[in-house]
């Protein structure tokens, strides 16, 4: 009888959980997570892999991190700005960081960070169709969206960013 109950399985909802990760971090309310997600840049043959952390209690007041990986041919060693846009507004940071850049078989993985206003973070998941450009003296990396991320975008918009 015990056996039977035990092969039952709990139905499946999409929490949203394979897109993101939450913390508990006492007075500053939850620390978020979106995992990584990914852009290509295919006249360049390039990827770009960005993710977004920040904290969240009761209202925005707080900037997002966003990391991104350019995984290339080319070593970066600086960018000189990032614009994450969609259909109806873009946003736009000139103050990247170097984190550390390595070498993967032929390929250089060049790793940045940057801040945004969490109001912009939220404002840029209002629809999912995102484009992600990088400039390196003049020269601009023009990074489309895969159909997994589309769906990404949609899923952390209506179980995140509906929260706030």
């Amino acid at each position: 009888m015990f056996s039977s109950c035990l092969s039952i399985k709990p139905s499946t909802t999409k929490s949203g959980k394979k897109y993101f990760e939450t913390f508990y971090v006492g007075e500053e309310g939850t620390q978020y997570f979106i995992k990584p997600i990914l852009f290509k840049d295919i006249k360049q043959n390039e990827v770009l892999i960005l993710d977004i952390t920040f904290r969240f209690k009761n209202e925005i007041k707080d900037s997002a991190i966003v990391n991104f990986s350019i995984k290339s041919s080319t070593l970066y060693k600086n960018i000189d700005s990032l614009k994450i846009s969609n259909i109806d507004s873009e946003i736009k940071s000139v103050n990247i960081n170097l984190l550390f850049n390595e070498k993967y078989k032929t390929e250089f993985i060049s790793r940045f960070s940057t801040k945004f206003s969490l109001k912009e973070i939220k404002y840029i998941f209002s629809n999912n169709s995102w484009k992600v450009t990088t400039y390196n003296q003049n020269k601009a990396g023009r990074y489309e969206p895969v159909r997994k991320t589309i769906n990404t975008i949609t899923a952390v918009k209506e179980k995140v960013f509906v929260l706030m």
